[in-house]
This record gives structure tokens, sequence and C-alpha cells, in this order.
């Protein structure tokens, strides 16, 4: 399938397989504290439970406590950062628990919508079977109905 056919595809699929789910581990990891190895581990129990629920391969999660990798303009303004990624060959999902200029802990929201972003990836391999997962309207909408249904 080409990217043109996946883009497409991706783009109808708007909403997860499941509609219901267990919130404790996401409530779980909303209250964590700001440790990067408190961090990792309830982000690892969350991403192990939403595998488990969709019967796809598990992945790992790995939480470095380091600056999110960013370029800065001539101005000294923050140009690009990387909140998180996801390596489809290795099934691993990276979050840096710092910011890129202030070098603090990231906001658990923020950290909380990049694991489930990064998580969707993953998903869209697994459980779509895509070749490739792009950032198109519909994987948004997987991402929000998932991150809905979690909040329910």
């Amino acid at each position: 399938m080409n990217n043109q056919k996946t883009y497409e595809k991706s783009n109808k699929i708007e909403t997860v397989a499941l509609n219901s789910f267990n919130s404790k581990d996401y409530y779980a990891l909303l209250s964590t504290n700001e440790d990067a190895f408190n961090r990792q581990q309830k982000a690892q129990k969350l991403i192990d439970y939403l595998c488990s629920k969709f019967k796809i391969n598990s992945v790992q999660v790995i939480v470095r406590n380091s600056i999110q990798p960013h370029s800065v303009r001539e101005t000294d303004k923050l140009r690009s950062k990387t909140l998180g990624s996801y390596n489809n060959g290795f099934r691993v999902i990276t979050i840096y628990n710092l910011t890129a200029k202030k070098r603090k802990p990231v906001a658990i929201k923020t950290f909380v919508n990049t694991l489930l972003h990064e998580f969707m990836h993953h998903y869209d391999y697994e459980k779509l079977g895509f070749y490739t997962s792009l950032h198109t309207a519909g994987f948004y909408k997987r991402i929000t109905d998932l991150k809905n249904k979690l909040e329910k």
C-alpha cells in the first residue's frame, strides 16, 4: 500500500477499536510526580494495559531524564523540539522528561498526551496493519477518542 492509500485509509479511521477501558492506570499516571523513573513505571503499566486490551504486541516505554532534542533559531527562539518518539522496529516509545529551554520536568498532561500520541503510532502498525503511521486528521481523532474513553 503506498503512502497516499495509507493516508486516505488512516484519515477515515477516527476511533479506536474498543469502547470501554479501566481508567485506573491512566489516572495513576496523571497523578505521578515529576521523577522520570516513577513516570516510566506508570507509563509502562498504562501501555501494557492498552496493548493487552487491544490484543497487540507490547511496546517498551523509556522515559529519558534528559532535555528534549531541539533546535533554535539565530534569535535563540525555539524552532522545533521532540517530545517523544516511537521506533516500530524495536517497539520502543521514548519520552523526554525535561523541557528543551527551561530544563524542568514536562507537565504531566503534556507527558501523557505525548505518550498517547506515540502509542497511537504503535496501534497503527500493530492493530490497523499500516506499514507507516502518518499524522493524518484521523490519526489525531483516534488519539482524542482513546483519551476521551480513558477519561470516563
